[in-house]
């Protein structure tokens, strides 16, 4: 009785064994087994480049929303200085409404006073209690950042002084203030009423 031979053998001759069988096999299993990696690792990039674009667009809003918020801060921090500075105008503007209407009365205690002084020579004491009265008025002005405009002796500025009249003067240069017809004033560098002057004209 003949024994059974293990191998095959195909009609070309070739023998192939069970080891080449299971060897075939299993570099099947691992062509099959790298094209399941190969795919995985595609995919893989594929998610981190949907990932990177994704970064993207939030850096993207990130930027946008920064540039929003500095705006912002910007265009508060300039609402915020302007509030505060039309707030101090209209505080300058309401103190010089104020000294305005206390002209009138100042000017009114310096004619008693120079019309006092004329008279009785300043040794009046209602003369003096007057003259203190309107001395402790003119520094609490003075205190509220009211300045007398008293450019006697000076150059004539236009911008702080009106001419009434026109005089020569062999001493004095030409556009020199000679007499202050009435004082003038302005607050924290607001004009109140510029003083009223003579000058000096050469002919």
């Amino acid at each position: 009785m003949e024994k059974k031979n293990n191998k095959y053998k195909p009609g070309n001759g070739d023998e192939i064994t069970e080891e080449m069988l299971k060897a075939r096999k299993k570099s099947a299993k691992k062509h099959v087994l790298m094209q399941d990696a190969d795919r995985e690792i595609e995919e893989l990039k594929s998610e981190i480049e949907l990932l990177r674009e994704e970064l993207m667009r939030y850096k993207k809003l990130e930027e946008d929303y920064l540039d929003r918020i500095k705006r912002l801060h910007a265009d508060y921090d300039n609402f915020r200085k302007r509030a505060l500075r039309e707030q101090g105008q209209t505080v300058q503007r309401a103190n010089k409404d104020l000294i305005e209407k206390l002209l009138p009365v100042i000017d009114s205690f310096e004619q008693a006073i120079a019309m006092g002084e004329d008279l009785m020579g300043g040794q009046d004491d209602f003369l003096k209690g007057v003259i203190m009265i309107h001395g402790k008025l003119m520094e609490t002005l003075e205190k509220e950042g009211v300045e007398v405009i008293n450019p006697h002796g000076k150059e004539f500025n236009p911008h702080e002084c009106e001419v009434a009249v026109t005089a020569e003067d062999d001493e004095a240069e030409e556009g020199t203030v000679l007499d202050v017809l009435r004082k003038g004033y302005k607050i924290n560098d607001f004009l109140v009423r510029p003083a009223v002057v003579k000058v000096c004209k050469k002919s």
